[in-house]
């Protein structure tokens, strides 16, 4: 689907970048609750009832063996262990995340995906997307099909549309302000309008810590996830 319209609008697009935000950072969700019952076929995980394949995982874990080994680190027996639960844990909060996104009504269109894609330096000869190089890397590196890799990236974008409309939403009033001027400073006046600035942007950002770290709790207490690492028994 994607690949058809980067043919389509290859010729067309500014080559933007679109962050992608914390589907490779941890964030304490406080309520997951792992189990090992019963038998999904290939999916190695439930998440509040969304399948995760046994491939996808498959991608993931082994997309973070390979560069741990490419950075020269040595891989024992609790390392892969390590990798494993973090390659599932990536996966958990795409799920939820998604499901976020979608509770909010935020949409990714083809053509923002197209933009991410298109302004990957992986994916670009001489400054211009590759198709080749796509492909190529979805199969050695990457080891997931266009469509599978091609969600990720629009759940990637769908987070951090949710991530800005729900930061741009926080603001710091004129009496949070005045109160932590007077607990953190002791009242002590500003040498300029650009350290007064400077301050209120620093309690805005913990405000917004704060808020996000109530939203995951919060999410976390709700959260589901069945596990099936004993799949991977088999897949040896």
């Amino acid at each position: 689907m994607v690949m058809n319209v980067l043919r389509k609008y290859q010729y067309h697009i500014f080559l933007v970048t679109i962050g992608v935000f914390l589907l490779g950072t941890f964030i304490g969700f406080g309520g997951y609750f792992f189990t090992s019952q019963g038998s999904m076929g290939d999916a190695i995980a439930e998440v509040n009832g969304e399948k995760i394949p046994l491939h996808l995982f498959y991608s993931h874990y082994t997309r973070a063996l390979d560069q741990a080994e490419q950075s020269g680190q040595k891989l024992d027996e609790n390392a892969r262990r390590e990798k494993r639960d973090e390659a599932m844990r990536d996966l958990v909060q795409s799920v939820v995340f998604d499901e976020q996104a979608q509770h909010f009504g935020i949409r990714v269109p083809d053509q923002q995906v197209v933009v991410s894609l298109a302004s990957t330096p992986a994916f670009q000869e001489k400054g211009a997307f590759s198709p080749r190089l796509y492909s190529l890397a979805l199969q050695s590196q990457l080891h997931l099909t266009p469509q599978e890799f091609e969600e990720e990236q629009r759940r990637s974008i769908a987070f951090f549309k949710l991530r800005w409309l729900i930061q741009s939403c926080i603001k710091v009033t004129d009496a949070e302000f005045a109160l932590q001027v007077a607990d953190k400073r002791a009242g002590k006046p500003f040498k300029s309008e650009k350290e007064k600035d400077a301050f209120r942007q620093e309690l805005w950002q913990e405000k917004v810590l704060w808020d996000f770290n109530q939203w995951f709790n919060q999410i976390g207490r709700a959260l589901r996830v069945k596990t099936h690492f004993e799949l991977l028994e088999g897949q040896k």
